[in-house]
């Protein structure tokens, strides 16, 4: 279902139909009006590449924007100490290379805006596995609008004035990038985010758990396979598996997944390269 833009008016105008002594009479009634607000959400995931070695100089990404406005985003990379730090830019053509004459440099990491539901590729450009000594490189995303528990509102900040609210992801993403050295056996490392009706993160009946799973698969490998049970006291949310941010039916068809009520499979079969994947779905708590 397309989604509602923000900074649209929603009118609604009701009519009454009746008749009095012989005579059709119709009634309007007032238009019932209502500005669709802003909602904050955004996507982000590697984009075509293998595991980080510590020789790595690129990381190339797809950024989404999944609200209903346009919006920017602002990047960041969480830990390390590298110099000069590493940099991102948008990979004009997405082939994952940096070309300076076609790739242009986010000096301050703040995106164009972005139109709804409209893709940025990016690159992370530096020693970006280096830098961290062994460890996961660990990608940020967020609203330029602003960020914080799903639910919270930005008055004012939104589409033509209206108001901004910040989605089931907070308006901000991370995205954990394993490294991969020739001795790995690949690896698989879980999050989870969790939001209640009332807009918190508390665990409590009634909240969506969204669990990431991040694989890192580091040379030719056949029959790969990533299965999850649906955690008992939840239930699993139909059509929210995903991989790679692209949606997966929950059938066993043509795409890799098949989610079940008691489990999630995503099917990745052979791989003849280095590759990292990310398979996300959600749960109902009971």
């Amino acid at each position: 279902m397309a989604q509602a833009i923000a900074g649209t008016t929603i009118i609604n105008i009701a009519t009454m139909r009746f008749s009095l002594s012989g005579v059709e009479v119709v009634i309007q009634s007032n238009p019932a009006t209502i500005p669709v607000a802003e909602y904050l959400e955004v996507g982000l995931a590697q984009s075509g590449a293998g595991p980080l070695t510590p020789a790595s100089t690129i990381i190339p990404l797809l950024l989404t924007n999944r609200g209903n406005g346009q919006e920017a985003f602002i990047l960041t990379v969480e830990g390390g100490a590298a110099t000069p730090p590493p940099q991102f830019a948008i990979d004009a053509d997405g082939d994952g290379l940096y070309d300076p004459a076609r790739d242009q440099m986010l000096p301050e990491a703040h995106t164009p805006v972005l139109l709804p539901g409209a893709t940025l590729h990016l690159l992370l450009l530096g020693n970006v596995a280096g830098q961290f000594d062994g460890v996961q490189t660990v990608i940020t995303a967020r609203a330029a609008t602003g960020y914080g528990v799903a639910g919270t509102v930005f008055a004012g900040q939104g589409d033509n004035g209206v108001d901004a609210v910040v989605g089931p992801t907070g308006g901000r993403v991370r995205m954990v990038v394993p490294m991969a050295g020739p001795d790995t056996q690949g690896t698989l490392v879980k999050t989870q985010s969790v939001l209640a009706p009332d807009g918190s993160a508390r665990a409590i009946r009634g909240a969506i758990v969204t669990y990431t799973l991040t694989a890192s698969i580091p040379g030719s490998s056949s029959g790969v396979r990533i299965d999850d049970p649906v955690p008992t006291g939840t239930m699993y949310v139909p059509g929210s598996l995903t991989l790679d941010a692209a949606a997966l039916t929950d059938a066993a068809d043509t795409d890799p997944g098949v989610a079940t009520a008691t489990a999630i499979s995503v099917a990745l079969g052979a791989l003849a390269d280095p590759a990292i994947h990310t398979v996300q779905f959600k749960v109902l708590i009971q």
